[in-house]
């Protein structure tokens, strides 16, 4: 167990640790003598691969799993396992990436709820709740921004963070873990989140920061733990290493290139945007895609880059203008679309990219079953084949075709939506934030998979918002701005300022 030094606000005082902790579900080794701790007034980031044992290891400190063996200490007091209500009595909250809202509900209904103030007669007292949820979204700096009486559905998203880091205030959470918080908002909320961040470690709280974000990492945390394969690799003070190093101890290698040399030739135009308007969300757009070609789709939240990725599958309606597919007008239906060639890897991977409750082999081969028929009957050989060498391929962990989807972390998730539309050899491959919420080692193969596609002649159109990843990766980049393309940058000018300016309006 680390001791060393961090933030000066830091008092020393342990609120957390865990020591040794074993877990197994099944034949798998999920966690093996874990150890890690968190001091009251500071932020302690924890890191690692997809499948590392992050997730499991929270679940344990939240009381939603049991570990096999192991300690958990808090505020002094010895555990061999928490459940979920002990675990919130005694101040642990976490603020996952999904948020875990009622979005028909008020926003002080939300952050009372299970502990509404009551009044007379047993009934609510409103005027108590507004005033303490008032107090909470004061203490986050965000009073004059939310009214307690909205509806929640009626937010931005960040909005809705605030809203759930206030609810985990209400029941006076000292230990707050906080899931991939970043990754689902727009840039411009970002600086708003680590300041209530940093405000709450100020105020003694400790925080449990997980994100695959690296450099959100050394702008925030004061000490930094590190996962592999279920166990602790290193613990850190943060001033005290660097991004390599924390990449090599992550990906157990060194990351020589994350951006793979691109070795495709470009070819003919296979697609043609012509003004393209979707009522209310994008307007006038114009551009095309040339086989062996990566075109990216730049723009802040809200500019249309999903929208346009979703009406070159058939997903949006256009009002006017047209796509254009090999000379001949685009298909307007997903189905349609993917027998020509068109596929998309969806944002939401979740919901629009898998059938969760079903299995590895199951989604893998949903959209590739006329690859496997003969005569109408299904060759359980030939689609075994198919499933057991996609997941060779892309290493997917477990190896597992039988296992249930939802029990893979979310990039072995990815790597199973991207798996199943190579298998479906596609002409055309738009993908909408490939890589959001997965760790360095599943990008970099994520990558070469995208940069393996172009060699083959397949166009590829990446929207991200991420600029590295797209000056990374890509050949042109189209930049948009509340719905509008505001400007083309190809290669050779690249640069992330020049992008920002054309997506913020600036000068523009």
């Amino acid at each position: 167990m680390s001791t060393s030094s961090v933030s000066p606000n830091s008092t020393g005082i342990y609120l957390l640790s865990v020591s040794n902790i074993e877990k197994y579900f099944g034949g798998i080794h999920a966690l093996s003598k874990v150890s890690f701790d968190l001091k009251a007034g500071e932020i302690h980031a924890l890191v690692g691969e997809n499948g590392a044992g992050k997730s499991t290891l929270i679940k344990i400190i939240t009381g939603a799993y049991t570990p096999d063996s192991g300690e958990i200490h808090i505020n002094g007091n010895i555990y061999r396992n928490l459940d979920p209500i002990q675990a919130r009595n005694l101040g642990i909250a976490a603020v996952y990436q999904e948020f875990n809202l009622l979005p028909e509900l008020s926003v002080a209904e939300n952050i009372t709820l299970g502990a509404q103030p009551i009044g007379k007669y047993k009934l609510i007292d409103q005027k108590s709740r507004s005033l303490i949820t008032y107090q909470l979204l004061e203490r986050l700096g965000a009073e004059s921004l939310i009214d307690p009486d909205e509806l929640v559905k009626n937010l931005t998203v960040g909005e809705q963070q605030l809203v759930e880091i206030a609810k985990a205030l209400a029941i006076n959470a000292r230990i707050l873990i906080m899931d991939e918080p970043s990754a689902i908002l727009p840039s411009r909320d970002l600086d708003r989140l680590f300041s209530v961040i940093r405000h709450l470690r100020e105020e003694g709280c400790g925080i449990i920061y997980i994100s695959h974000r690296i450099n959100e990492i050394f702008e925030l945390a004061d000490r930094v733990t590190v996962l592999k394969d279920g166990q602790t690799m290193a613990t850190k003070n943060v001033a005290d290493t660097n991004q390599v190093e924390l990449v090599n101890l992550m990906v157990g290698r060194p990351l020589m290139d994350m951006y793979p040399k691109k070795e495709s030739l470009v070819g003919e135009v296979i697609l043609e945007v012509n003004n393209l308007c979707i009522e209310g969300t994008v307007f006038d757009i114009n551009f095309n895609l040339k086989s062996g070609e990566i075109v990216g789709l730049a723009g802040l939240g809200g500019s249309g880059r999903t929208t346009i990725c979703r009406s070159l599958v058939g997903l949006a309606n256009i009002h006017s203008g047209e796509i254009i597919y090999q000379g001949e007008p685009a298909p307007r239906s997903p189905s349609a679309a993917a027998k020509l060639g068109i596929v998309l890897i969806p944002e939401d991977r979740k919901t629009y990219g898998l059938v969760l409750n079903q299995t590895m082999r199951f989604n893998l081969s949903l959209p590739n079953l006329n690859q496997f028929t003969k005569l109408g009957i299904l060759s359980s050989l030939k689609e075994k084949e198919a499933v057991q060498m996609i997941i060779k391929k892309l290493q997917i962990k477990p190896p597992t075709p039988n296992i249930s989807t939802e029990n893979l972390s979310g990039g072995n998730q990815q790597k199973v939506v991207v798996g199943k539309w190579l298998m479906a050899n596609p002409k055309l491959v738009i993908f909408d934030e490939p890589t959001r919420g997965i760790d360095v080692g599943a990008k970099a193969e994520i990558y070469v998979h995208i940069n393996e596609l172009t060699k083959q002649g397949v166009g590829v159109i990446l929207a991200s918002s991420e600029l590295p990843e797209l000056i990374g990766m890509c050949d042109r980049i189209l930049v948009l701005y509340e719905g509008r393309l505001v400007g083309e940058v190809h290669r050779e000018n690249f640069s992330e300022e020049k992008i920002m300016q054309l997506a913020t309006a600036v000068n523009n």
